[in-house]
């Protein structure tokens, strides 16, 4: 009938599910949200909505290992902020073994001296790092460039030059190449940093959805609702190479508890 909106198209089912998740450092203070009360529900998250590719943020060593022992079939990459090893948040990159090849891995500090273990950045408070991996999609036979990372919260210079810093590396990469770059950026997407981000190759994926962006529209919560603080600071950025399917911020609960406080990110990459 006229005036009746058309069907959309089907969903590629071979899409890459790529996922951003902040899972909130272990302290003590968060009382019931403390890491061992969280943990069930984190890896739940990620089972459930079968991300392949992850990036998590705010990760400490003895986070990561639970992470692995209740995600069987993945791996991760990864080192801690502070040393290069195991001392310190780390960025690590979980992907889906039966799904995607790991070619190449590195980290590079957010700070002048990139390839020093520990580097503070300008005003940052904490040492800052891009987990970098190079990850070869087993059905498709593309290779996807992926970055993880977590800007400083207190810099405003760092994360500035953070933005500088991450779009060069991206611009390092021909313009054919399958690159996704998420994270928790600690600002909106009007923002200086960002807006630095996309003076490169990389676009942001919640504009890009072919399908429009699903869920809520901030990703942090502070543990102290459900309905976010606006504006977003999670975001994942894709190359012109890489169509987005599908965007969504992930409002999952558990009976009113929070897996973390953000929201993770997911998205559906079709690489070509």
């Amino acid at each position: 009938m006229a005036g009746e909106a058309q069907p959309a198209p089907p969903l590629n089912p071979d899409a890459l599910r790529v996922m951003s998740f902040n899972i909130r450092v272990n302290v003590s203070e968060d009382g019931p949200n403390a890491w061992p009360h969280r943990r069930h529900m984190v890896a739940s998250m990620i089972r459930f909505h079968q991300a392949d590719v992850v990036g998590v943020q705010e990760a400490y060593r003895e986070m990561t290992d639970d992470l692995q022992q209740r995600l069987p079939g993945y791996r991760w990459v990864g080192v801690g902020s502070s040393d290069g090893r195991d001392a310190g948040a780390a960025n690590p990159i979980f992907w889906r073994e039966s799904r995607l090849d790991l070619l190449h891995w590195e980290t590079r500090w957010l700070a002048p001296t990139p390839e020093v273990a520990g580097s503070i950045g300008w005003d940052a408070r904490f040492p800052r790092t891009a987990t970098i991996a190079v990850l070869r999609d087993r059905r498709s036979n593309f290779e996807l460039h992926v970055f993880n990372t977590h800007f400083d919260h207190v810099g405003a210079r760092a994360r500035i030059e953070s933005g500088r810093m991450l779009a060069a590396l991206a611009n390092e990469l021909p313009t054919t190449a399958c690159t996704a770059a998420m994270g928790d950026f600690n600002c909106g997407p009007e923002d200086e940093p960002i807006s630095e981000i996309l003076k490169s190759q990389l676009r942001h994926a919640r504009e890009s959805s072919l399908y429009g962006a699903h869920g809520p529209s901030g990703s942090f919560t502070g543990f102290e609702s459900l309905v976010p603080k606006a504006p977003p600071i999670d975001h994942i950025f894709v190359s012109p190479s890489v169509t987005v399917q599908q965007y969504g911020v992930l409002a999952d609960h558990f009976d009113g508890r929070l897996p973390s406080d953000h929201f993770p990110v997911l998205t559906e990459l079709i690489l070509s």
